[in-house]
């Protein structure tokens, strides 16, 4: 976990890496009092939200719209 940017992170910690195990994208939203990141968990909260759909965008550019739609709805739908 730490490898990709992990540690301390709490969980759950998503990475997504490519085919040789070098990190695509972590779940670890950058923001400007956070350059390095926080990490959002389950994404439940709109930022998390958009940012676990911008992950999946890096790390599976092949999905389609009404795929992430899908889970992008999915997601919205979870209570806290």
């Amino acid at each position: 976990m730490e490898k990709f940017g992990g540690r301390n992170a709490g969980l759950p910690f998503f990475a997504f890496v490519d085919s040789k195990g070098e990190l695509i994208v972590n779940s670890k939203r950058p923001t400007e009092s956070e350059p390095g990141g926080k990490n959002i968990g389950h994404p439940f909260a709109p930022e998390e939200i958009i940012w676990f759909m911008k992950m999946l965008n890096k790390a599976a550019p092949r999905m389609t719209e009404a795929e992430a739609q899908k889970i992008e709805s999915w997601l919205k739908q979870q209570k806290k």
